[in-house]
């Protein structure tokens, strides 16, 4: 049994946690072993695990070092492992780091020793070595490490102390207002259906006028382009590549005269058969796939050898993330990517030119679905054994299961992080800003196995160092969405390194009391709401509770003690925004509350207040509710007007609040 606790413990099978209620939760040993087995691991063969437990733990200190090597600020250390033999034999020898054309030497004896191993009576020592502040760029290095005839080559990894701030730095004093949506919700103007790249563009001309910062945006992520029910933004096929009904036909080159007849009868027609506010994916697909074949069809018969090369030179650029499409070779669908690709950038340009901090924030969704060419192009780092979820919380009292398969710890070491790599740099790219979905997940992840839960642990410290070098190589900001159960080690750490934290409002509630605003952590992107939980003026009237019971996902019993909690909530909210000023009660409209709200909410300390624009809108229904498949029309509830329409009616109230944060407004 000893054999099999170690590998438990090595493969980073959790033990316990502690649940949303402060109980600290014991998993069962027949459910660890399951999760085991479902990394792969036969677990009736003592031989394999203790050949196992050997590699992982043992192993690594019979190397002079590690295949990756985290260097990180503000106190940079080179670490070795010598056996002690070798230690003090070699006590005036010289150590060599090689990095390019830089190198770096000691004498093997100023090593500080940090840690040791003992194997079959041989001592192992972990000795470290200082290296000076600055003395690499973030980045990935290949290295070579020498002492005396050994020799060891290693991938370096100088990692910053801090993400990227730009101009969020901890002692900077700027506060900014931002807008959330998903970019699938606006009313287009000139597309089919559901918002584009055009209706995007033609926000942030708006926002910018406004004085606003930054446009905060569910995934943009490709989904699986035949099949229309599968529309969730944060179930996609390749969290590498853009979705392409987003592409704004009209906005591309290949776009004549001809396809912009055809666009216009497409819009006619969705505009017949559409049943507003709700998105009908089956009518957008049908109508708008076949423009976008036809901008492919006329750039290959129309384009000019530059364009032609432009699009090859993407290709060869962009070729990690063009092969998680289901067919990688497919030219139309890199077409279409290059073309999506183009028109994000052409709007984050807008953003920026305007003056916008931040321009676009990016949605990183934490999982990928099975069987799309992200899946399928990494294959061998995923278990079909187990997929992700949740552990029980007060919102999802049962535990969530979100039907995506689990990512092997391990197997993401093997092949040094390249799939990580891969993932955070395509998702910060033609963004300011990238807001991490589920970010306890670097530590760790729910793993649902026949049905049960326990949390399975990652490498922390190289996902965290990753991001760091990373941002400041894209120079984006970071926002790790911190919602549920987290370790207060994951909240130490994100704080260490200045990423910024995701606050809703709605859970700014203990003590009987809502936190004052000036209270609040200032490195914090600050909403009231998001994307699965209702818009204001929903939960101010309790309707939210109305609509769980109709759906069954309560009882009647649990929605009058939920009924009462609110009414608790919503006087302890009218006495907070009392407190800070304002003047509304609970006979108050929820429009009058919600501007109150921003309004106390703009006088603190969060640096990124976000306002949704459903909420703007005013709108009743939320965008999603979990726990609900074909029960809800998830993700196709749309806005109620276009989006430069409403950032029109609500022009004085968002420059009010953009003078309160910055002391000024471009109207």
């Amino acid at each position: 049994m000893q054999t099999l606790a170690q590998s438990l413990y090595l493969m980073g099978v959790g033990d316990s946690y502690v649940d949303y209620q402060g109980q600290l939760q014991q998993f069962d040993q027949a459910l660890r072993v399951k999760v085991l087995e479902a990394m792969g691991v036969d677990v009736d063969n003592l031989d394999a695990l203790a050949a196992l437990n050997y590699q992982l733990d043992a192993a690594p200190w019979q190397q002079l070092c590690d295949d990756i090597m985290v260097i990180s600020e503000p106190s940079p250390r080179l670490v070795i492992r010598l056996s002690e033999a070798q230690f003090q034999r070699q006590q005036s020898a010289s150590l060599h780091l090689e990095v390019n054309a830089t190198h770096a030497n000691w004498c093997i004896s100023q090593g500080q020793v940090t840690g040791d191993y003992v194997i079959d009576g041989c001592r192992y020592l972990a000795l470290s070595y200082e290296l000076g502040q600055g003395w690499l760029a973030p980045g990935f290095y290949a290295a070579r490490v020498r002492v005396a005839e050994h020799s060891a080559e290693l991938e370096l990894w100088w990692a910053p102390q801090h993400v990227y701030q730009g101009a969020y730095g901890q002692q900077a004093a700027v506060k900014s207002v931002g807008l959330s949506c998903g970019l699938y919700t606006l009313v287009s103007e000139h597309g089919v259906g559901m918002g584009d790249f055009a209706d995007l563009k033609a926000l942030l001309r708006e926002a910018t006028a406004l004085s606003i910062d930054y446009v905060l945006l569910n995934p943009l992520h490709l989904l699986d382009c035949n099949d229309a029910s599968r529309h969730s933004p944060y179930s996609p096929s390749s969290r590498m590549l853009i979705h392409p009904l987003y592409i704004a036909v009209q906005d591309s080159p290949e776009c004549d005269a001809a396809i912009l007849a055809q666009l216009n009868e497409a819009k006619r027609h969705y505009s017949n058969v559409a049943s507003a506010p709700w998105l009908d994916y089956e009518q957008v697909y049908a109508l708008k796939l076949p423009l976008l074949h036809a901008l492919f069809e006329r750039f290959c018969t129309t384009a000019s050898a530059e364009r032609k090369a432009e699009f090859a030179q993407f290709k060869e650029q962009h070729r990690v993330a063009l092969d998680t499409l289901d067919e990688p070779d497919d030219e139309q669908a890199c077409y279409w990517q290059w073309q999506a690709w183009l028109q994000r950038q052409e709007c984050q340009n807008i953003a920026q030119e305007a003056g916008m901090e931040l321009g676009l924030i990016n949605d990183l969704a934490v999982g990928v679905s099975d069987g799309g060419g992200e899946f399928n192009r990494y294959r061998a780092l995923f278990t079909p054994h187990a997929c992700i979820g949740a552990p029980p919380d007060d919102f999802a009292p049962q535990g969530q299961n979100w039907g995506m398969p689990a990512l092997l710890p391990q197997a993401m070491k093997r092949h040094r992080f390249a799939y990580a790599k891969a993932l955070f740099s395509a998702n910060m790219q033609g963004a300011g800003a990238l807001r991490i979905d589920h970010v306890m997940a670097l530590m760790r992840i729910w793993w649902c196995v026949d049905e049960q839960g326990c949390y399975v642990y990652y490498p922390f410290d190289e996902l965290l160092a990753l991001i760091k070098i990373l941002s400041h190589q894209h120079q984006c900001v970071v926002i790790g969405e911190d919602l549920g159960v987290v370790p207060e080690q994951v909240r130490q750490a994100l704080a260490q390194a200045q990423i910024f934290s995701n606050t809703v409002y709605y859970f700014c509630y203990q003590h009987s009391a809502f936190s004052a605003p000036q209270h609040l952590d200032g490195q914090t992107l600050l909403m009231i709401s998001n994307h699965d939980l209702p818009p204001f003026a929903q939960w101010w009237q309790g309707d939210d509770l109305n609509q769980a019971l109709q759906l069954a996902l309560i009882s009647a019993e649990q929605k009058q003690s939920l009924y009462e909690q609110r009414q608790n909530h919503q006087s302890a909210l009218i006495e907070r925004l009392t407190q800070q000023g304002q003047s509304v009660s609970l006979h108050s409209t929820s429009a009058d509350v919600y501007r109150a709200l921003c309004r106390a909410l703009a006088q603190g300390s969060s640096k990124l207040l976000t306002l949704q624009l459903d909420d703007l809108d005013g709108q009743h229904a939320p965008v999603n509710i979990p726990g609900t498949h074909r029960e809800y029309p998830n993700w196709r509830r749309q806005l109620s007007q276009s989006a430069v329409a409403i950032l029109k009616q609500q022009q004085q109230f968002i420059c009010e609040l953009t003078r309160s944060r910055h002391g000024t407004c471009n109207d």
